[in-house]
């Protein structure tokens, strides 16, 4: 069986014209999305967590200072709401003293070293450091809250006090 030419040059005609457009509308539907994707707000990032040289262990009502690299990974943030960076200790969330932080340009990092205290709650054990960066509130950011974790560990030793022992000098 053999086809005519005519019909042939009839469905290349039909594919040569159908093709482009269907490529058109596809492309158009791509940059829509990327330009979609590129209207973004602000994006913080913790980027690394370093803790400064501790002895062995550390205890409750005592305060952790560790250094936290934050960059702002989208655009440039206008927004008068500063960042907050929050820590935890495990499922244990610390207390700041000094946890906010003002907004700052596009590409920019900067290190904070935030006052953490560490509540009389938590029990004796080894846990992980896990700071978050949050927006004060809900922005246009590819990420409103990002979260890193330090790569030591921490170590928690409750202290228990000593009993007071009464001396008798009985003979």
């Amino acid at each position: 069986m053999m086809i005519k030419p005519t019909i042939l040059l009839i469905i290349l005609t039909f594919l040569i014209i159908c093709t482009p457009a269907s490529l058109a509308v596809s492309n158009s539907s791509q940059n829509q999305t990327t330009k979609a994707d590129n209207v973004t707000g602000p994006d913080y990032q913790i980027t690394k967590i370093s803790l400064p040289v501790q002895i062995s262990w550390i205890e409750p009502g005592t305060y952790i200072v560790p250094n936290i690299s934050v960059r702002n990974a989208g655009a440039d943030d206008t927004n008068t709401q500063p960042v907050q960076i929050q820590a935890f200790l495990g499922k244990y969330q610390l207390i700041s003293k000094n946890n906010m932080i003002s907004s700052f340009k596009a590409g920019e990092e900067r290190i904070v070293s935030p006052n953490y205290l560490i509540p009389n709650g938590v029990p004796t054990g080894e846990y992980t450091l896990t700071v978050s960066a949050t927006l004060g509130q809900e922005e246009g950011g590819a990420t409103d809250n990002s979260m890193a974790s330090a790569p030591d560990p921490v170590n928690v030793k409750q202290i228990t006090s000593k009993a007071k022992v009464r001396s008798c000098n009985c003979a």
